[in-house]
């Protein structure tokens, strides 16, 4: 099993995290496309770094408004060449992980072709504008050309997203309720798993794949979540004080000591 992901250099503070926890888990290099990363940012990384000539269709910096929030949803359109670079090169089963990910564990899920994690909300008619699925870590077991060759068409239409086109075409023949067992999609197993262990963008304790989603992963918070996560804090609610100003109930009452 590899862990694959590409990055450009405004990840790189999170990329090198990521390189560790995967030579800790793995115990062998991650490997990195080389999207925009600098020559001296490579240097200093403990990764196998392939450069990759991405369709000039495809933007990977790129947004796309695709729901009435106001808010753009990044299009990172270059994973699908990225998964078929990988499969001309390597035989091995592959994670593919976005940059602002860590492993807290090894992972290797095998008996499925395709591995995806998908939002899970109490409320009721939620408009999954930009797709139903989280992206930011994907299992391939196999190579699966058709669902790859699909995937790569509908990321050269400008108003998408990696993360929405992979979705719509899942979508078709997946029950989104339906986790741990292997669904039939252009005749390839695809399996869904559990955000919360194999994607946790909440932060958890549970989490064997965390990932530092939207401002998580901004340099003047990122290092402090890492920080804390090396002491073995709750990293969500760190990141809840980080983000909002909250102090613990400790850390009032030391601050009114002090103060008197």
């Amino acid at each position: 099993m590899n862990v694959v992901t590409a990055s450009d250099a405004g990840f790189f503070h999170c990329l090198k995290e990521l390189a560790c926890s995967v030579r800790k888990f793995y115990n062998k290099p991650i490997i990195v496309y080389d999207i925009g990363l600098t020559e001296e940012q490579k240097a200093q990384l403990d990764a196998t770094i392939i450069p990759i000539e991405i369709n000039e269709k495809v933007n990977h910096r790129g947004r796309s408004m695709l729901g009435n929030t106001g808010i753009p949803s990044t299009r990172a359109t270059h994973k699908p060449f990225c998964v078929s670079e990988y499969f001309k090169n390597f035989s091995e089963p592959m994670i593919l992980v976005d940059a602002d990910c860590l492993f807290t564990a090894k992972v290797e899920e095998t008996g499925f072709d395709v591995g995806v994690t998908c939002y899970k909300s109490k409320k009721r008619d939620v408009d999954y504008y930009n797709g139903v699925i989280n992206s930011g870590v994907i299992f391939f077991n196999s190579s699966a050309p058709k669902l790859i060759n699909l995937w790569a068409q509908e990321c050269e239409k400008e108003l998408t997203t990696d993360q929405k086109a992979l979705s719509d075409i899942l979508d078709t023949d997946i029950d989104w309720s339906v986790y741990n067992k292997n669904q039939d999609c252009l005749g390839i197993k695809v399996r869904i798993l559990d955000a919360k262990i194999y994607n946790d963008f909440h932060l958890t304790k549970k989490g064997k794949v965390l990932h530092f989603i939207n401002t998580k992963h901004d340099k003047d918070i990122y290092p402090k979540l890492i920080e804390g996560y090396r002491q073995g804090k709750d990293i969500r609610k760190l990141f809840r004080q980080i983000k909002r100003g909250k102090k613990t109930w400790y850390e009032k009452i030391m601050r009114l000591f002090k103060i008197n």
